[in-house]
């Protein structure tokens, strides 16, 4: 896994509103290697969703990419307009948070899945309607050539999350992003779900890029991970590393919001604040008005991405 088939550097994505810009995802840089799996963790609006839509420039309007690089096997994908229409749905296939919303109400689910394959694939109709409902039973629902014929309304929201899972996976993606692929599902559907992205990514060998606040999901799937807070990177490293030792307290926050079986806790902890308005971020650290361990430089300065230990990097003047 040494060769980087995703690498974004200083990826710049703002909304120009009326009430001033946004700088949602303001200098973030991380990596994929080939057959990795990777985590992009923070709480809801820290950013990771424009990163990813900008990875596949779908930002919507009023948004604009301004600046940065995403390499994708060695080729600028923001600066390409053919290769990125290229790779989109082929290469790099994304699965969206609402299913309900990304499926197309109008057209049996089979034809959605067909449809990706015929694209990409150059297949006639009958032969991408076979590996249609292929793919469809692939991800454990059964009858799937009856199944293929309805619509998206006939699906529970399980079974429509697998659907997006056979049209990601159809094309045999060399990058996989699953953006919150358990949204709104109970605890044994979200088990399964996952189960099942794994299953495909590992007899494909495909690489995962997994969008989540969840970080019993990132134990559970990836090798690597990036703790996203107000359009930057704020600790970066492996798993392993940063579970056993996370250092940047904005990290150690979101760990103690988890439920543990092994302590007695009647009550479980949270961040106190919300994340910051990304018109005017603070000055200094962004997290410095919800931190409990801030110092004075904190509010004066801004921390930079700094290596504390091999592959381990931390966005903090604590760094200890």
């Amino acid at each position: 896994m040494s060769e980087k088939l995703l690498d974004v550097q200083d990826c710049r994505t703002y909304f120009f509103t009326h009430r001033g810009i946004v700088k949602a995802v303001d200098g973030v840089s991380f990596n994929v290697k080939q057959g990795e799996s990777v985590g992009l963790v923070g709480e809801s609006g820290c950013g990771k969703t424009v990163t990813c839509l900008s990875i596949l420039r779908l930002v919507p309007l009023p948004g604009k990419i301004m600046g940065g690089s995403v390499y994708f096997k060695g080729e600028n994908l923001l600066g390409n307009e053919k290769r990125i229409k290229e790779v989109r749905g082929a290469e790099i296939s994304m699965i969206f948070q609402d299913p309900l919303s990304s499926l197309n109400p109008l057209i049996k689910v089979g034809e959605q899945v067909a449809e990706v394959i015929r694209v990409h694939h150059g297949l006639d109709k009958k032969e991408a309607w076979d590996k249609a409902v292929r793919m469809i039973e692939s991800v454990g629902i059964s009858e799937s050539e009856e199944r293929a014929k309805q619509y998206p309304f006939q699906f529970s929201g399980g079974m429509r999350q697998r659907i997006m899972i056979a049209i990601a996976f159809s094309c045999r993606p060399d990058l996989l992003i699953a953006d919150e692929p358990t949204t709104n599902l109970d605890v044994t559907i979200q088990a399964q779900i996952i189960e099942s992205i794994k299953k495909i990514r590992e007899e494909t060998n495909t690489s995962l890029l997994l969008i989540t606040h969840n970080l019993s999901l990132i134990a559970w799937l990836c090798s690597k991970v990036n703790v996203m807070y107000a359009g930057k990177i704020f600790e970066q490293g492996s798993v392993k590393s940063i579970f056993k030792n996370p250092i940047n307290p904005y990290t150690r926050a979101l760990f103690r919001t988890i439920p543990r079986v092994d302590t007695d806790i009647e009550r479980l902890e949270s961040i106190k604040g919300n994340v910051p308005d990304l018109i005017n971020v603070p000055r200094g650290c962004r997290f410095y008005p919800r931190c409990l361990e801030a110092t004075e430089i904190c509010s004066k300065r801004e921390p930079q991405l700094t290596e504390v230990e091999p592959g381990h990097f931390v966005r903090c003047f604590l760094r200890k």
